[in-house]
């Protein structure tokens, strides 16, 4: 410590601490403006650092403590100001990831300040991950401007993170399934190939991104993703596994060094026009591909189902050809040296069907079957929880938590949409908003359009397309009528594996009682 610090009476960081801030005053006008507001405002300030980009700076800071109480912040905010006249999505997910590395900063909530106009949309679009509130400078460069924790209040008060029905790919907006993910992760090094099956909406796609990304950040691994259900033709659907493949082991390389002669693309990837059928060269050319990679390379298939023509939506012929495609690859994958299968779908038909058109299916029992029931009790509460603090809501009583699981079993659309509902009488002057039992049993028992109650009877309806004798057997076990339902107790007796499905998807218990409540009661809205 120099004798100036001493004599300010001062640490070593908080000089350094001093001598940032001052830094940052200096950088723009905005900057200065922005500290001064920051002070009036009573918000501390604990960290002024620039970025790498000379357009960045960072800071961490607090609110006054019964401010924090409102948001229920226990931590510093990581606040990103930048110049930026343009914020590219990329900027948001640099937010992210500075949030992630930082553990004395509060994980769900983070700002931008930004002089793009159009930055709190683009934030918005991103609901279901990190509240970011975005702010403009001339929202604190007026004479009476508002508070910080009123610019935070009127922000979170507009996102509805719980109203997400696409599939998560963020980190920040997954939930639980970490053994599943740590399962899944360990298959895949040892070249076992995973079949993740489940209902409609329980988060199978999330899944499938959560273990790629953990891939990802590893590094050293080859991982390329196919929808089959934006896929039309067979052709389609090997053309993008080779040229993904291509491109991720040419990214993994040394591009200069990478040159596989191939049948099937050219030199610099993409598909050769004059080979319109990649059927015979294909499996040939991912060797050639995949022959400098040490680790397996993992092909991720979403929508799976698709490839078994008994099931699919595709063309009759097409369906066919995707299958006999995924059949060419399984001296890939059996070989447990290049490649490894991770593939999702509502059906396992095709790996559970020993026999396809009375001969014998080869795809049976190619992947491990891993059946994502609904997430328990505890993941459940920590999802709506966490949620709901980057909305403002509050949910304190375990007796709100129980109502959630009872009705939907911890199935995650059901879950957040019945809590998005209950969570739209919020205001910005209402936070922190307390959804009580109350609130949530009305939200839970409303017949809106797409309300929990509808979104339940559509996954009853999906599960009922795949596996009629089940949701047949279901009609039966759960009817009001005695006699019906005693007629179910007794197949179930003589077959204790008739509800399978059922319950590995979790629409029940092992002991056939209701565990996702709210879909075993729209059976009395459909016909058996």
């Amino acid at each position: 410590m120099t004798d100036p610090q001493r004599r300010r009476g001062k640490t070593h960081n908080q000089a350094a601490l001093d001598d940032h801030k001052l830094r940052f005053r200096r950088s723009s006008v905005a900057a200065s403006q922005f500290l001064d507001y920051l002070a009036a405002s009573e918000v501390g300030v604990w960290r002024v650092e620039p970025d790498s980009n000379p357009s960045r700076w960072w800071l961490n800071v607090t609110l006054p403590q019964h401010q924090q109480n409102i948001f229920d912040l226990q931590r510093e905010i990581k606040v990103l100001f930048t110049d930026y006249e343009r914020v590219e999505p990329r900027t948001l997910a640099v937010i992210h990831e500075r949030v992630r590395k930082d553990i004395r900063v509060e994980s769900d909530l983070a700002i931008l300040i930004s002089n793009d106009a159009s930055a709190r949309d683009k934030a918005r679009r991103r609901a279901g991950e990190m509240a970011i509130i975005a702010v403009e400078p001339a929202a604190f460069a007026g004479d009476n401007p508002p508070g910080l924790h009123e610019l935070i209040a009127e922000a979170i008060a507009t996102v509805d993170h719980y109203d997400v029905t696409t599939a998560i790919r963020d980190p920040s907006g997954f939930y639980g399934r970490t053994a599943e993910v740590e399962s899944i992760a360990a298959d895949l090094k040892r070249a076992v190939s995973v079949g993740v099956f489940g209902l409609r909406k329980a988060g199978k796609t999330s899944l499938l991104n959560a273990v790629t990304t953990l891939r990802n950040n590893e590094g050293g691994h080859v991982t390329i993703h196919i929808d089959v259900s934006e896929i039309v033709t067979a052709e389609q659907f090997r053309s993008a596994v080779l040229e993904k493949l291509w491109s991720a082991v040419r990214d993994l390389s040394s591009p200069e060094q990478f040159s596989p002669r191939l049948r099937t693309l050219t030199r610099s990837g993409t598909r050769k026009m004059d080979v319109p059928d990649s059927a015979p060269f294909w499996v040939q050319d991912i060797r050639e591909i995949l022959g400098e990679v040490e680790s397996p390379a993992a092909l991720v298939v979403d929508e799976i189902d698709q490839a078994f023509p008994l099931r699919s939506n595709l063309e009759p012929d097409e369906a066919r050809a995707l299958y006999t495609a995924l059949v060419q690859l399984r001296s890939l994958l059996q070989e447990q040296e290049s490649l490894v299968l991770l593939c999702a779908g509502v059906d396992p038909a095709l790996f559970e069907r020993p026999l396809f058109d009375g001969r014998d299916n080869l795809l049976y029992k190619l992947v491990r079957l891993l059946w994502l029931a609904p997430m328990p009790r505890d993941e459940m509460a920590a999802m709506v929880r966490s949620l709901g603090r980057r909305m403002g809501v509050r949910i304190r009583d375990h007796k709100t938590i129980d109502s959630l699981f009872a009705q939907f079993g911890g199935h995650p659309l059901l879950t957040r949409k019945a809590c998005s509902i209950a969570a739209k009488a919020r205001t910005a002057e209402s936070l922190p908003f307390h959804l009580t039992t109350e609130i949530l049993n009305r939200a839970i028992e409303t017949r809106a359009y797409s309300g929990p109650r509808e979104e339940a009877a559509d996954v009853l309806e999906s599960f009922t397309e795949w596996f009629p004798d089940e949701s047949a057997l279901l009609h039966l076990y759960f009817s009001k009528d005695v006699g019906e339902a005693e007629g179910g107790r007794e197949i179930l007796r003589e077959e204790p594996d008739a509800l399978a499905h059922a319950i590995a998807y979790g629409l029940c218990f092992p002991d056939y009682s209701a565990r996702i409540s709210a879909a075993i009661s729209a059976l009395d809205r459909t016909s058996s």
